[in-house]
């Protein structure tokens, strides 16, 4: 999975569970922090210029017609698949201030953390989760 896909799933689970768009996230594993845009519709990841769709089935990217399915399993879990890699991922977001994504496997994972929060709602689609 591509380091700007995981940051944008990190980034949606994290709207999702919490129904906020983070502003600001930060990579536990590089030390980078990343900003991110919030939108009527979805987000706008600054570093690579994709503006993302969150759409209920999952997360639209505008460089493709297919989608980045997510779906949440329990209080925190969440599983999907990235087409462009053809890879399953899992992660945990359980509404606070990180996110983590794994491999398939369960064995590489990656963590951000929210590093700024908008105090408003997100407008996007989709319905976020209680937590």
């Amino acid at each position: 999975m591509q380091p700007d896909i995981r940051r944008i799933v990190a980034v949606d689970a994290h709207r999702r569970k919490t129904g906020r768009c983070p502003t600001v996230i930060h990579s536990l594993g590089t030390g980078e922090s990343f900003r991110i845009e919030p939108t009527r519709d979805g987000f706008i990841d600054l570093q690579s210029g994709r503006r993302i769709r969150c759409e209920p089935e999952g997360i639209a990217l505008p460089d493709s017609d297919m989608t980045i399915g997510t779906e949440f399993s329990g209080d925190i879990a969440f599983s999907g698949f990235d087409p462009f890699s053809q890879e399953i991922f899992f992660g945990r977001a359980g509404g606070g201030a990180t996110v983590t994504v794994y491999d398939d496997r369960m064995v590489d994972y990656f963590q951000y953390a929210v590093a700024e929060e908008p105090d408003i709602q997100a407008a996007c689609s989709g319905t976020p989760q209680a937590s």
